[in-house]
């Protein structure tokens, strides 16, 4: 928008920056406008914030100045050291996003957030040039639109500020920060803006290899940050810079640390459930086990230490335990497990869950911890039917485990045999009044045994018939599943030669 010189202020003695609007751009916005609006700016004062030091119309040529930083800029620093650690990446993150809020909170927003504008003064970061694009927005109008200049850059624009929409909040400037975050983690700027489905899925479904691969080294929860950060929608973002900011500092190591107590109660939560000790459907595997207790500070080896100690503990007590004999399978419960060759990738889970509601024809809600996939139905069936859905990943196989579990008591399954007990008991009232009640009693008492066992009988048949009725449906779905983990197993080794 600008072209800056340094300038000497000769009645201060100190160097300046001034930046002088290109001329088509100051003809757009018309002098007396764009001073009037640069004022606000001029109100600024922040620690984080590069301040206004003066503006004004020299023979047309629209004009403001700044204080001249010597330290780097952003975009220097990137060019030298590309990509930043996460811990740096997260410092100034909190800075920006401190000067982005405070403005925000006075009706400002930059709406040119990048590199170039992030400068560097004892080693913090400064915002730069803000509230400009705001005031030559204002200023110009819809003339400024006509003429074609668009406000911001390239690369760092929110979807709706890039599409000439008016009226940009907050979320642009979430947006902003989000493709400069994403820069110094990746070393370049995000190719595509997340779609809907790949904000849910907390991750980036399509991008360069290379990104991917700096993607993957980053705690699992720092690309679901910066995923919501970067929706194509302003309403799926975070509302503020700070909250992003604060969302992407709890998602990176050593932020979220417990004490002895409470990481050992998590780790043996976790380990529980990876032993199979605790079996609904939900265990993880052990590698997700441990990343996602890595992500509050505990190491791997605790994991798998706490894993190892409760399964010997278990082992213990079914050595000690008096010899059971064999259960027959329920018939409630139908249980199929298949492995498949080959990690299915978390941007695929989206895959299964469309098969899921295809095969079932079943609305359901899907959850993800770790590398898992779980699925439920929103909703149980008439009779009490429940449905579980899991994959998970464990030493370089896929899992797909599918339970559906008929709840005994359903008021419709018993529905028979209680009128027939109903029935009984109304006829013990007849031969009490005209039997006398002893002899009533010898003859009702094994009627009514007689009901109840029949309502018993009837119910766990009624359960067998619908437990095996719905077997050929659930083998379908483990079959489309597997094919589904298959062919993503091929593509991921397509690319990789």
């Amino acid at each position: 928008m600008a072209t800056v010189y340094l300038a000497r202020d000769l009645r201060h003695e100190r160097d300046v920056a001034v930046k002088v609007l290109k001329p088509d751009l100051a003809a757009a916005v018309g002098s007396e406008r764009f001073l009037r609006e640069i004022k606000v700016t001029a109100q600024l004062n922040h620690p984080h914030i590069l301040p206004l030091l003066d503006s004004g119309d020299s023979g047309g040529f629209l004009y403001y100045v700044m204080p001249y930083v010597s330290g780097e800029s952003l975009r220097l620093r990137l060019t030298q050291e590309r990509p930043l650690s996460l811990r740096e990446v997260v410092r100034l993150t909190e800075q920006v996003a401190s000067a982005l809020d405070y403005a925000h909170r006075r009706g400002l927003v930059h709406r040119d957030i990048k590199p170039e504008n992030v400068l560097f003064s004892e080693g913090l970061a400064i915002v730069a040039d803000f509230g400009i694009a705001k005031a030559v927005s204002e200023a110009g109008g819809a003339l400024l639109t006509r003429s074609g200049i668009a406000l911001g850059t390239p690369g760092y624009m929110s979807p709706e500020q890039a599409s000439g929409q008016a009226g940009v909040d907050a979320r642009t400037d979430v947006c902003g920060l989000g493709c400069v975050v994403y820069e110094m983690l990746v070393g370049e700027t995000p190719g595509v803006w997340t779609t809907p489905d790949e904000v849910r899925l907390g991750r980036f479904a399509e991008t360069h290899a290379g990104h991917r691969e700096r993607l993957d080294g980053l705690p699992g929860r720092v690309e679901q940050v910066l995923v919501r950060a970067l929706a194509i929608r302003p309403a799926q973002r975070f509302a503020t810079p700070l909250e992003f900011a604060e969302a992407l500092a709890s998602a990176s190591p050593g932020s979220a640390r417990l004490g002895d107590d409470e990481s050992r109660a998590v780790i043996e939560r976790a380990a529980a459930l990876d032993a199979g000790l605790e079996t609904r459907g939900e265990a993880l595997s052990i590698g997700a086990v441990e990343q996602v207790a890595a992500q509050v500070g505990i190491p791997p080896e605790r994991v798998r230490q706490a894993a190892g100690e409760l399964q010997r503990r278990a082992d213990k007590r079914v050595e000690l335990s008096a010899p059971v004999k064999a259960v027959r399978p329920k018939n409630d419960l139908t249980v199929i497990d298949r492995w498949v060759a080959g990690e299915l990738p978390v941007d695929a889970h989206v895959q299964l869950v469309e098969e899921i509601h295809a095969t079932l024809g079943t609305v359901g809600h899907a959850t993800q911890l770790g590398g898992s996939l779980t699925w439920s139905p929103a909703a149980e069936g008439a009779s009490g039917r429940k449905t579980v859905v899991t994959a998970t990943l464990e030493g370089g196989r896929t899992r797909i485990h599918i339970e559906e579990k008929y709840s005994l008591t359903e008021w419709r399954i018993f529905a028979p045999g209680w009128g027939a007990a109903l029935g009984a008991l109304a006829g013990f009232g007849v031969f009490g009044g005209l039997m006398g009640m002893a002899d009533s009693l010898a003859i009702v008492a094994p009627v009514l045994i007689g009901a109840v066992g029949g309502a018993m009988g009837m119910a766990t048949g009624f359960l067998r018939s619908m437990a095996n009725n719905r077997r050929p449906l659930l083998e379908q779905l483990a079959d489309r599943l597997t094919g589904q983990v298959e062919r993503n197993a091929v593509r991921e080794g397509e690319m990789r030669r």
